[in-house]
């Protein structure tokens, strides 16, 4: 178990493990330097609704979409680490 800088190869990586999105903490202080936690969910788009949709704490994470990322942004966009469970990513 390890924190990996983000990047397209780490991004890769983790879909190919199963995972489509990076959640961090609301509160953010060093946007140069923001935690990310791999999950996997049913439906993106479904599920982000349903955070800003439903009830309850208006507290949301900080959400990357894996398959939007690698798709639409520059690498130097990127910033950050994400937990990794397996020493298989770099």
């Amino acid at each position: 178990m390890k924190f990996v800088k983000i990047n397209r190869v780490v991004l890769s990586a983790l879909r190919a493990m199963g995972y489509n999105v990076l959640i961090s903490p609301v509160d953010v202080e060093d946007l140069q330097n923001i935690t990310w936690k791999a999950v996997w969910v049913e439906d993106v788009d479904t599920w982000i609704r349903s955070l800003y949709c439903g009830q309850g704490s208006i507290a949301r994470p900080n959400i990357l979409d894996i398959d939007y990322v690698l798709a639409n942004v520059d690498e130097h966009y990127l910033s950050g680490s994400v937990f990794i469970e397996s020493d298989k990513v770099y």
